[in-house]
């Protein structure tokens, strides 16, 4: 406890602390009901990365691990204050990125194409969430790109996305409150696989599919000035990763890239991309509060954003909806799985990789049970037999999602298995893509 903190006793669990401008408070939780932390403002003003509070309702979290920060002071229950927090060099940036955008309106260009690189737990989509309100308070209405298929903060684990944000993003739902927080549905794209280097050459097919997208989006008036914010998986801090990292870059248009707590790969970008090269190089301090998070905590929260993708947040139940499909009435695909050929028996010059970005056919069965199935917006042929394996696969993985289904129950006898989606109605499109996302549900 800081000396200068003036603290309270007050029958309220927890302690009343008066914080000054520049200290921030941090907590965690778990995900079970009795690890719900409400908090609710006293005084003052703070904010969330980057959202300020109310001080009229009272925010609730779970399963979440918190950064409160106050410019001006905030009176506050608290459990922990943090003199450290580099929110000043965060500011900065935010300011230097606010001239680029006001240069950018007035000349009529693109506005700043930012990405944010670092190695896991330093705080790469926590300093998204900063820039990209801070950015929102400013008019703009800047585009999150979310590269990092591990957490899939926008959608589901798995996922590549863009969206364009237009209001603060809230406090409790975070990016799961994404449609009420941008007006519009998420462009996403399904990887399936939760590191960027488990399928390399499906990952940089799909980013670039991404990155096309936003590029268009980008020639949009209302947004052209405001840019993107692109948050990236931690591999693209290993040797492996490098490629991956500088094809990301040249397919997005790159023109300033945030290093996170990592000294050498900014020597190493540092000396790919000059100062002429038309890209800034900026090193930052990660977080002091920034808390390591080991794989069992990883794969709680991949199977909460999953519960929450269905069964919605503490903020906003949603009401999901259980149907029957019959299998004869849906295309199931897997995505760089099953038929792998030795590399013995490819043709000649051909690659093992090459598979990768082909889709193989799976009939539907016990192998659905408890799976994450991503609905494609692809429309399937009529008939199927018109389209080849290729172009199947490049269409389907090539078109952004409707949505996800789950797999609660088979009836291989009946030919029919119960799918749980988190609207009523029939499902949208036929092609059902497949990959390693299982969940068994409560």
């Amino acid at each position: 406890m800081d000396g200068d903190a003036q603290e309270e006793i007050t029958s309220e669990p927890g302690r009343i602390v008066t914080l000054r401008p520049g200290q921030e408070f941090r907590f965690e939780n778990d995900f079970s009901e009795n690890g719900i932390v409400t908090l609710k403002l006293k005084s003052g003003h703070a904010e969330i990365f980057g959202t300020e509070l109310a001080s009229d309702p009272t925010y609730a979290f779970s399963g979440r691990k918190v950064a409160v920060y106050t410019w001006h002071g905030w009176k506050a229950t608290v459990d922990y204050i943090a003199e450290e927090a580099p929110m000043q060099s965060y500011l900065n940036v935010h300011l230097a990125l606010e001239q680029l955008r006001t240069a950018a309106t007035e000349k009529g260009d693109a506005g700043p194409k930012v990405m944010i690189v670092g190695p896991e737990d330093v705080g790469k989509t926590s300093l998204c969430k900063i820039l990209l309100n801070y950015a929102v308070k400013q008019g703009n209405k800047p585009i999150f790109v979310d590269i990092d298929p591990n957490e899939g903060s926008v959608s589901l684990p798995g996922t590549l996305s863009a969206t364009a944000i237009s209001r603060p993003i809230d406090v409790e739902e975070e990016f799961s409150a994404s449609s009420a927080t941008t007006g519009t549905s998420p462009l996403v794209y399904y990887y399936g696989y939760a590191s960027a280097l488990e399928k390399p050459k499906l990952y940089h097919a799909l980013v670039e599919r991404l990155a096309g997208v936003v590029s268009k989006k980008l020639d949009q008036v209302d947004v052209r000035s405001s840019g993107c914010i692109i948050n990236t998986p931690r591999q693209f801090v290993d040797v492996d990763g490098y490629e991956t990292l500088t094809h990301a870059i040249d397919q997005f248009g790159v023109t300033a890239i945030l290093v996170l707590g990592h000294e050498r790969l900014y020597s190493e970008l540092t000396k790919r991309f000059p100062n002429d090269s038309g890209i800034s190089i900026i090193k930052l301090a990660k977080s002091g509060g920034v808390v390591t998070r080991d794989k069992t905590y990883r794969k709680q929260l991949q199977m909460h954003k999953i519960k929450e993708y269905f069964y919605g947040t503490l903020k906003g139940e949603l009401s999901p909806y259980s149907s029957l499909v019959s299998f004869a009435d849906v295309a199931v695909r897997m995505v760089g799985e099953g038929t792998l050929a030795p590399s013995s028996a490819l043709p000649l010059g051909s690659e093992r990789l090459l598979q990768e970005t082909r889709l193989v056919k799976v009939e539907p069965g016990d192998i659905l049970l408890h799976s994450i199935l991503a609905v494609s917006n692809a429309p399937l042929p009529d008939p199927p037999s018109n389209m080849s394996p290729e172009q199947e696969s490049a269409l389907v993985l090539g078109t952004n999602l409707a949505g996800f289904v789950y797999v609660s129950e088979v009836e291989e006898d009946k030919q029919k298995m119960t799918v749980l989606a988190p609207n009523p109605g029939r499902l949208p499109r036929r092609f059902l893509v497949m990959a390693s996302l299982k969940w068994m549900e409560d």
